[in-house]
């Protein structure tokens, strides 16, 4: 064999074009499919809390299986906030009272942060951006963290306050919304839709209160708890499925730098990783393809370019 044809036997197989992946792989999202998908996590809720009634001393099984609802319920949303939607459909404001609002979540809010996170995912502007962390570094990142979901429930009344008065809302844009810290907001409207959009989130918890006042140990042992373990597994995620590389620019090259995998195994489909969004490589390349359409897509980039996909981050 000669020189030229054992490099080129060698040589790794080019990068694919996006738009050459099959459509039968790029599947969108529905409304109606988030529905059914909150449905079942809903239901799985409700036997925890059936069991945690029957048999208190079940909650050392039923907090952790809740908590990983509640992060399927956050990762379905999530999917919700991809859509390529202007307005919410009444479908759509279910899909945020049924998997938004448990994770102190409402569209507008996640849109305003989590869209532009996949514009500039590794650059300066990215809002997730993660910094170079190891050892006690990376345990403090953790554990701050871990209490960004129940903070979140801050967030509804702050930002009803922002849309009552204007002279908040670049503070509540720059602590709750991860806006830009230049002078002045990009969007001031898009910032102002945020916080009126809160008021559906404040009346869900202020639920939420009233059931603790009447059953506090139910409350505190089927959702409080349970959110803040929930919380712990999106830490994990967060600093699991993103690098700290730094990108260049919005090249493909910058995506597979910038992103991993994680959670493929049973862990991630309980816990760290629900519904396929540990396939989060492939999130990034087609960021409106269903959660559960993942594995698919992954499957055929990881068949065709091995060399170039990058292998998952384990536990």
């Amino acid at each position: 064999m000669s020189a030229s044809l054992q490099a080129a036997s060698t040589a790794p197989e080019p990068l694919p074009r996006r738009a050459a992946v099959p459509p039968a792989l790029l599947v969108r999202a529905t409304v109606p499919g988030l529905l059914r998908l909150a449905a079942i996590e809903w239901a799985w809720m409700g036997a925890c809390w059936l069991a945690l009634a029957w048999w208190p001393w079940a909650a050392l099984l039923a907090v952790p299986v809740i908590a990983g609802r509640i992060h399927a319920l956050g990762v379905i949303f999530h999917d919700a906030v991809h859509l390529s939607v202007r307005r919410k459909s009444v479908g759509l404001r279910l899909v945020e009272l049924l998997a938004g609002y448990p994770v102190a979540s409402t569209w507008e809010s996640t849109r305003y942060h989590h869209l532009r996170h996949h514009h500039d995912a590794g650059l300066p502007s990215d809002p997730y951006r993660r910094r170079p962390l190891h050892g006690w570094r990376l345990a403090r990142a953790w554990l701050l963290l871990v209490g960004v979901v129940p903070f979140w429930v801050l967030r509804g009344p702050v930002g009803l306050l922002a849309w009552a008065v204007p002279a908040l809302r670049v503070p509540y844009a720059r602590l709750f919304l991860q806006a830009p810290a230049s002078p002045g907001l990009a969007d001031p409207e898009e910032v102002r839709a945020c916080a009126r959009s809160e008021q559906g989130q404040v009346l869900f918890h202020l639920c939420v209160l009233a059931l603790a006042w009447r059953w506090p140990e139910a409350v505190a042992w089927g959702y409080a708890l349970p959110l803040l373990v929930a919380s712990g597994f999106n830490a994990h995620r967060l600093l699991a499925e993103h690098t700290a590389v730094p990108a260049r620019g919005r090249t493909l090259e910058d995506v597979l730098a910038v992103t991993m995998d994680h959670g493929l195994g049973w862990p991630g489909r309980l816990w760290l990783a629900p519904r396929n969004v540990g396939c989060h490589v492939v999130h990034h390349l087609h960021p409106q393809v269903s959660l559960e359409h993942l594995p698919r897509l992954r499957a055929w980039y990881v068949a065709r370019f091995p060399s170039h996909y990058p292998p998952p981050r384990r536990f």
